[in-house]
């Protein structure tokens, strides 16, 4: 499917602006505030804002959606450090704290970077999801790798050029003392995974939800079928 035959009606149907708000523009401010703070975490390769904030869609109750990248064998110890300085902070989204927080609700080691694996039938939003996805620290050229990989969303060199406006490129290394952090990240893996896929089975088990090896992503209200078959049947 031509997805970019969509592009108008999906700004529509996301109440999309053709430039970021004062407000917007706050809540990138914030995020590259922030990212500064956790951007050394080892294993940490890209950290983006996507979701409505990516999309200048927000509103006044919003929050700042986090996509992280990491090395591989390291996800589950850069969620528990990043997801434990935000608390800290307290700029994570919890219960009802939402407006202007940290939403940590999508991570992938750097070997799941091709978004078809986990895209639905004709999934239009994963494909501007990716299209206006703006990093906001990148180890090397993991964002042109990660666009190699998603070959299928089809971005102009000006809209690439604006979603990098805001990032921060950090040389590309590994990890020092790769073997400790590791097996940091299997002590965390073994305490918090079955926690949590018992909390996703007491939620009934989300499509939107995904336990791997490789990727955590945790979109329990997730809007992409029915925001597809709005804009499916617009063009009927």
């Amino acid at each position: 499917m031509d997805f970019s035959q969509f592009h108008d009606a999906f700004q529509k149907e996301m109440s999309m602006k053709s430039e970021p708000s004062e407000h917007e523009k706050k809540l990138f401010q914030k995020s590259k505030r922030y990212v500064a703070r956790i951007a050394h975490i080892p294993g940490i390769e890209m950290i983006a804002v996507g979701n409505s904030l990516s999309m200048y869609s927000t509103h006044t109750d919003s929050d700042i959606d986090l996509f992280i990248v990491t090395h591989p064998g390291y996800m589950w110890f850069v969620r528990v450090c990043v997801t434990s300085i935000f608390l800290i902070f307290w700029v994570w989204r919890r219960w009802n704290d939402i407006a202007e927080n940290f939403c940590l609700s999508f991570f992938m080691t750097t070997d799941a970077l091709a978004l078809e694996s986990i895209a639905i039938p004709n999934d239009i939003y994963l494909y501007y999801w990716i299209y206006y996805l703006k990093p906001i620290m990148v180890r090397g050229t993991l964002y042109e790798d990660f666009l190699e990989k998603n070959t299928w969303v089809n971005i102009p060199e000006k809209q690439k050029k604006e979603n990098l406006q805001y990032a921060i490129i950090l040389e590309a290394k590994r990890p020092v003392l790769d073997r400790f952090w590791k097996m940091c990240d299997r002590i965390f893996h073994f305490f918090f995974f079955r926690k949590t896929q018992k909390q996703n089975e007491r939620l009934g088990n989300p499509k939107g939800v995904i336990l791997s090896d490789t990727i955590l992503k945790f979109h329990v209200n997730d809007r992409r079928e029915a925001i597809r078959d709005r804009l499916l049947s617009s063009f009927h």
